[in-house]
């Protein structure tokens, strides 16, 4: 039987050895906690590991954090939160620079692991330790904490963030540019109104776990504004049906002016011929000069004091009637239908819209005033006290007329005031006028 030689070389030994020409390796021992590259290699790893949650953290804490929502904090927030923002700001402009220098350097992180791992442990162990150490420290926890102290953090470590953004920009600057081109700059997330009105309502909800809670009238108020745009005059006129008008025709007496006072209005449409045809606006204020015996004419009061009631069609945006109504020159307005054409007509008028409706569905609550609170109460009153005037009158004419002449409208308003400061004063009054009083 023959015998081959075989001639081995040792080369890098004990790792390498040549036999024959063929090299053969031998795999090199993992270190051994005595070994002093043992926990050099071990720091490295967890500086590794540390490393790449952090950059998963930060990539989970600055990229969460909205241009929009920075400025406003910058603007608007805390102290401390005024000077976190204006430090992220700059750096989260650039939005997709910012996200390949973190996801770089995470990833250069991560893949460098292995390489310091095998040589302190075997390959099970390896890869235990390594998927372990980073779904733990590198993934969950970091994400976890920087989701909800981002604005801090992300503060606080902006400085290093910009120094990564310097050495990785040679890779980082051309791919952000591409990612750029193909998904364009990121400009913020804006919100619509029913995203908004939405928002408020968590925020209404939850009121109980922010420092700042909203209120019940603060909530209704801004879901008002954002609902303004698609309400129309339409939507928050009074019904014609409803509105207290006078003929132009009439006469300013004292059953008139008794009658404008328990309405309870400040204007009061008029009308000639039919109630459609609106012709003029009557002021309340302007009776406290009118003698009610000399039962002046509305026609020649309209002519004195010419005030004309504005018509606006009923699909009229409530924000463009507010601006009309700010410019003072009349606090209500005739709404009239459209047809079908789109056209509004001359004589189709819906009813009436005052200053007080648009600011009731601004704010999204009835506005109540004396005569609101106590218009049936009023009424009663203001019938008792008229009966009792009549009988002073016919006890003593010539003392009595006076008085009603020149202080009528001022005692009837003066009998509102009364009845809200004290109901009792008129109690026994009322309820003899009336078995239904109170109600």
């Amino acid at each position: 039987m023959a015998h081959e030689n075989i001639t081995c070389i040792p080369k890098d030994w004990p790792l390498t050895i040549i036999c024959n020409g063929e090299v053969y390796d031998e795999e090199e021992p993992p270190l051994t906690i005595y070994d002093a590259h043992f926990w050099i290699y071990l720091g490295v790893y967890v500086a590794l590991v540390m490393v790449a949650g952090l950059m998963a953290g930060l990539t989970m804490g600055l990229l969460s954090l909205d241009k929009n929502s920075l400025k406003v904090l910058k603007e608007g927030g805390k102290p401390s939160e005024r000077k976190h923002a204006a430090k992220i700001l700059p750096i989260v402009e650039n939005h997709h620079l910012l996200l390949v220098t973190l996801l770089l350097t995470n990833a250069g992180a991560v893949e460098a692991m292995p390489i310091f791992l095998d040589k302190i442990s075997n390959p099970i162990i390896a890869i235990v330790v390594s998927v372990t150490a980073v779904l733990i420290f590198g993934e969950v926890i970091p994400q976890a904490v920087c989701s909800r102290y981002g604005l801090a953090i992300g503060a606080f470590f902006s400085p290093m963030v910009r120094v990564l953004i310097f050495l990785t920009f040679i890779i980082s600057w051309p791919l952000s540019k591409l990612l750029d081109c193909l998904l364009g700059e990121d400009h913020g997330t804006f919100f619509r109104r029913a995203e908004l009105r939405a928002l408020v309502d968590i925020h209404a909800e939850e009121a109980r776990e922010n420092e700042e809670p909203l209120n019940t009238d603060e909530v209704l108020i801004i879901q008002g504004a954002l609902q303004m745009r698609d309400k129309t005059a339409g939507s928050a006129l009074t019904p014609f049906d409803k509105v207290f008008m006078l003929s132009i025709d009439g006469k300013m007496d004292k059953e008139t002016m008794d009658m404008v006072i328990e309405a309870g209005h400040s204007r009061v449409p008029v009308y000639d011929g039919e109630k459609t045809n609106i012709v003029g606006l009557l002021l309340v204020k302007m009776l406290i000069k009118l003698d009610p015996v000399a039962a002046t004419p509305i026609r020649s009061i309209l002519q004195e004091n010419p005030r004309y009631l504005p018509a606006v069609r009923e699909d009229t945006p409530l924000f463009d009637l507010l601006n009309e109504f700010q410019q003072g020159k009349c606090h209500m307005c005739a709404v009239r239908m459209v047809d079908s054409t789109g056209e509004a007509g001359t004589q189709d008028v819906l009813g009436v819209i005052t200053l007080e409706d648009v600011i009731e569905e601004l704010i999204q609550e009835e506005i109540m005033d004396e005569s609101d609170v106590v218009a049936d109460v009023n009424r009663r009153v203001n019938l008792a006290r008229a009966r009792a005037s009549r009988q002073m009158s016919r006890q003593s004419p010539r003392r009595a007329q006076p008085r009603r002449s020149t202080s009528s409208a001022g005692s009837d308003y003066g009998a509102t005031l009364t009845i809200n400061t004290d109901t009792s004063e008129h109690a026994g009054l009322i309820d003899n006028e009336s078995p239904t009083a109170g109600h």
